[in-house]
């Protein structure tokens, strides 16, 4: 099931990829159609260009450009780009494209063009002619136009994924829409993570070792997060705040498995911590839901920020796990509309007088019982 949705949310980034790879090579080529029509209804050019045959080609070849960059740069190369520098993933994409361009270019314009003469040709005929087809393509000086397009276009997908990793999922298309412009309230699940002893752990190693354990496990629990349809909202220090909206959250209990499913990942891996930085890193997480008003902000930096009660409440809870000794505290209001199935076994706290809060909030851990 895990492995389908990570399938699923990957290949929809493909999909979007050869859809915007083919609207792009179709503008180019109707772009540039109508200029050559414009020159021939002039004078200044001789002879006929029909549309179809070669606009057919085109969107073929964007379509299946698309797929095939889209596949490679999603499945293939997205992790090691992830750990490498922003500029590296956007350049290396690029060069290492024209390497493909100009491979597929060749093969796929020479049996494109073979498949279609051999509709008017005997086979032998058909093959010389989109030979001869392929080497008037490499000899003009449009080719070498469209080797900088294709790198431009890679490098600039390569960008945008990036940028919407920058982001976190789905933010920059909420940006670019404007969904957030005008604030609007929302009923919202948070959870706010949190590395225990985490002053002790920094004392010990060194801040540059610290903060080099922090980003391996940022990036270890991302995963869950994603799969449980998570939106990571912050990173504050040694904190992570993540956030659902609140039909995805309850769903399948999303927010609170996402939290043992960290658990289980950093398990997996405590042997590589142990040996690396000599801790096992551990956390305790607050979730609770509730109305929250999220907008766009800033100026020069700008973001979308959620502000309201429910975050203050969520960050309290956290607080007090170190008090009641568990993992992980949610409040009964968020608890109540949960699915809990046979696996969690809740375990009631008991009213709790929260800092900085004037009534009294019900609390609970889960103990899981089962994976």
């Amino acid at each position: 099931m895990k492995f389908k949705t990570e399938f699923r949310n990957k290949m929809q980034k493909v999909m979007v990829i050869a859809l915007c790879w083919t609207l792009f090579v179709s503008i180019t080529f109707i772009n540039e159609y109508f200029f050559i029509a414009d020159l021939i209804k002039l004078q200044k050019l001789r002879g006929s260009y029909a549309f179809w045959p070669d606009f057919t080609g085109q969107m073929f070849m964007g379509a299946f450009g698309g797929l095939v960059g889209g596949y490679i740069l999603v499945f293939r190369m997205d992790k090691a780009y992830k750990q490498k520098s922003f500029a590296f993933g956007i350049i290396n994409a690029g060069m290492l494209f024209l390497l493909y361009y100009l491979t597929f270019f060749t093969l796929g314009l020479f049996f494109l063009a073979f498949i279609y003469f051999t509709f008017q040709m005997n086979v032998l005929t058909a093959a010389i002619q989109a030979w001869d087809n392929l080497l008037i393509n490499l000899n003009s000086p449009s080719f070498l136009l469209s080797i900088g397009i294709t790198g431009f276009l890679v490098s600039g997908t390569q960008f945008m994924l990036q940028v919407n990793d920058k982001f976190g999922q789905g933010v920059l298309w909420k940006f670019m829409t404007g969904k957030y412009y005008h604030p609007r309230e929302e009923e919202r699940i948070f959870m706010f993570l949190d590395l225990k002893a985490s002053t002790t752990i920094a004392e010990k190693i060194g801040s540059k070792h610290f903060f080099e354990l922090l980003r391996e496990v940022y990036r270890d629990i991302t995963e869950p997060v994603i799969y449980h349809k998570g939106e990571i909202y912050q990173y504050v220090g040694d904190e992570v705040v993540i956030t659902w909206p609140v039909q995805k959250g309850l769903k399948e209990n999303n927010c609170l498995t996402c939290f043992f499913d960290i658990e289980k990942v950093i398990e997996e891996k405590k042997n590589y911590y142990l040996e690396k930085y000599g801790h096992i890193p551990t956390f305790k997480a607050g979730l609770h839901l509730g109305e929250a008003t999220v907008g766009e902000i800033g100026v020069i930096k700008k973001d979308i920020v959620f502000s309201g009660d429910v975050l203050n409440t969520t960050s309290r809870i956290q607080g007090e796990c170190n008090h009641h000794a568990v993992n992980v505290l949610l409040s009964t209001k968020l608890l109540q509309r949960l699915p809990l199935k046979e696996a969690y076994h809740p375990i009631p706290i008991g009213e709790i007088h929260l800092r900085g809060k004037t009534e009294k909030v019900s609390l609970n851990t889960v103990k899981l019982i089962q994976s």
